[in-house]
């Protein structure tokens, strides 16, 4: 895992390597390896182990640009890959995955045949880590185009395969729930737990599950493929068939059930896990989870290397981990009775899972709900049996569910009640904006302590004081790097222009023209407190005025409809769809174009540039652009 994950991520500094170079280093690397497997030294293997599995995750992370020219119109042919929402479907064909929108009213199916003409752009990745970027969560999907249809999308034909056969029965399953459950909240519900369609849950109940901190339950996970599992265990065990490697079957049936959720990322990783485990004690070999749990990432990220990047992923495999080396630290040998036990097992399940999974939230949400630890006591056991429930009326004929189904309707609306109740209890640590810095220290810091409670010795207690030490100074550093910060964040929003200056804790904005607070993540994130209104500004080596920003450093000048010419500056900030001088400016190094500005002005902009060896940047390119102004840093 370690060689892999680090090609993975090394593959974004060495993208000037050549492919076959990469390559030739994979082979090579892997003959030298088979032939000293004979020779038993192993630190030979180790090292051409680590050379070609990190090389492997290198070549396999490349990116690769579609050979398309953004905006122009090419015949877009295809079959539906996935459907993300209604109106919204991805379609592959040439190993290109295309994002595309479709009208609302089109009936489309996964395995359809298509054919349009739509304008392509490749997906533009957003540098910005404090707000959420849909290219970016698509681009995280496996997906490297957009596409817009400029004429009307036809079918072609279809096309059966594991997905599209998925994707019937779960359709097939769907319209059977819905008609042996009369009651639509029940039904939503159901349909999200059972079969991963949550297209049809409201956003109030989605807003009522994320305050509460079970929005989990919603997607299928490795809580309902183990729930599933347990279930299938149960029944294997009524036909009393003793060989272990009876168990086998368990797999075929547990990747059905993956199937009849659509195969979804996150049940795929616990049905993953969950064969490793089941062959392993099917051969009576020693299984350690913690292996299953690495082999099941390993082989996912050969096949598809950009989940490494994924949310979903990185928590998923987190609470895994958390779960088997938390969970049995908290065992206690003392005999409780057995609703006390039962009840403390599963807090101590609750917490091993979600302990690991709280600096990835603060990292990607901003913020971490406390009071889901002891929310989920309640909530997993009962979305379980609403689980239990739903497999019930799937499978028994229909004159049977539609009776069994006020029984599940009841416990579901007692379940939402209690969510609503638990709902006012608000325990959250609001505007966090950790660093992958702090993330890495803090993941340290409990697997040291981890090791220590479980070896109890000197070393690794010294290394955990060190790392602690290493992270309250880092926190420290950083707070007053914050606070001494000086910077231009020109922000990426489309057609208006928001361009903020931070200086030394305090902001103000140069300009803009956006009623929507774009960059309170930013503000949040460096805890800047706001300067009065004003037409200019002056600080230690700075001015600001005529839309002319003066630094020791350089000149940054802002170019809009009001102040059309600056003809002696460093850089120059383009807005408001102004269009270029006659002449160049004599001093001028860089530009940089915000979203404000009309394609034809881009154009014109692009070729000024090109004319006069300019270099130009774009917020539709790079997403949130920064300028620093202290001596040291660079743009």
């Amino acid at each position: 895992m370690i060689p892999l994950i680090s090609g993975n991520i090394a593959s974004r500094y060495l993208a000037h390597l050549p492919s076959i170079a990469i390559l030739c280093s994979i082979i090579v690397s892997f003959t030298l390896l088979l032939s000293i497997q004979r020779l038993r030294s192993g630190a030979s293997f180790v090292i051409f182990t680590f050379i070609g599995l990190f090389s492997t995750g290198v070549y396999l992370t490349e990116t690769r640009l579609p050979p398309i020219i953004p905006g122009n119109t090419y015949i877009l042919e295809g079959r539906c890959d996935r459907i993300l929402s209604p109106g919204k479907i991805i379609v592959s064909g040439h190993q290109i995955y295309t994002y595309l929108q479709i009208p609302d009213s089109m009936k489309v199916s996964i395995g359809d045949s298509l054919s349009c003409s739509a304008r392509l752009y490749p997906l533009v990745i957003s540098q910005n880590q404090h707000d959420f970027n849909y290219n970016n969560y698509l681009h995280n999907q496996g997906i490297n185009v957009r596409g817009f249809p400029i004429s009307a999308i036809q079918k072609t034909g279809h096309s059966h395969n594991l997905y599209s056969i998925s994707h019937s029965a779960q359709v097939y399953l769907l319209s059977k729930l819905q008609r042996v459950v009369p009651d639509s909240t029940t039904y939503r519900l159901l349909a999200a737990l059972c079969l991963g369609n949550r297209q049809d849950v409201p956003p109030s109940m989605k807003q009522l599950f994320q305050e509460t901190g079970t929005i989990h339950l919603l997607a299928i996970s490795g809580l309902h493929m183990g729930a599933i599992f347990i279930l299938l265990s149960y029944l294997l065990k009524l036909f009393r068939l003793k060989n272990k490697k009876f168990r086998l079957i368990l797999i075929p049936l547990i990747w059905i059930a993956t199937g009849i959720t659509g195969f979804s990322p996150s049940a795929c990783r616990a049905a993953a896990i969950l064969s490793f485990i089941t062959i392993g004690q099917a051969f009576r070999q020693e299984t350690i989870s913690l292996n299953a749990i690495a082999a099941a990432a390993f082989f996912s990220l050969l096949v598809k290397p950009e989940l490494l990047y994924s949310v979903s992923f990185q928590m998923s495999y987190a609470a895994y981990t958390g779960i088997i080396l938390i969970y049995p630290l908290m065992k206690i040998k003392k005999e409780l009775p057995e609703l006390l036990r039962k009840t403390y097992s599963l807090f101590c399940a609750s917490f091993s899972a979600q302990i690991l999974t709280l600096p990835i939230m603060a990292y990607y949400f901003h913020s971490i709900s406390l009071n889901s630890i002891l929310i989920n006591i309640i909530a997993v056991p009962v979305a379980t049996l609403l689980l239990y429930g739903g497999i019930i009326l799937l499978s028994l004929p229909g004159f049977i569910s539609i009776y069994l189904a006020y029984i599940v309707s009841g416990l579901t609306h007692i379940f939402i009640f209690s969510l609503e109740l638990f709902s006012r209890i608000v325990i959250n640590l609001p505007d966090l904006y950790p660093t992958s810095t702090h993330i890495i220290l803090v993941y340290t810091i409990i697997i040291f302590t981890i090791i220590y409670l479980i070896t109890r010795t000197r070393q690794i207690l010294k290394l955990l004081c060190t790392t602690v030490g290493i992270l309250v100074i880092f926190t420290c550093s950083y707070t007053y790097y914050r606070q001494t910060g000086q910077e231009i964040v020109i922000c990426n929003t489309y057609k208006h222009s928001t361009i903020l200056l931070n200086y030394k804790g305090y902001y103000t904005y140069l300009k803009n023209t956006d009623t929507l607070p774009r960059l309170s993540s930013y503000i949040s994130a460096n805890q800047l407190q706001a300067l009065p209104p004003h037409d200019a500004f002056s600080g230690e080596q700075i001015k600001y005025a005529d839309n002319q920003f003066h630094s020791s450093r350089y000149t940054v000048a802002i170019l809009d409809q009001t102040h059309p010419t600056h003809p002696n500056s460093d850089i120059l900030i383009v807005t408001e769809n102004t269009y270029p001088p006659i002449s160049p400016h004599p001093h001028l190094l860089q530009l940089i174009l915000d979203n404000s500005n009309s394609h034809g002005c881009t154009k014109a902009w692009e070729e000024f540039c090109f004319k006069h060896q300019i270099p130009i940047f774009k917020t539709n390119e790079l997403g949130t652009i920064v300028i620093p102004l202290k001596e040291g840093k660079s743009l």
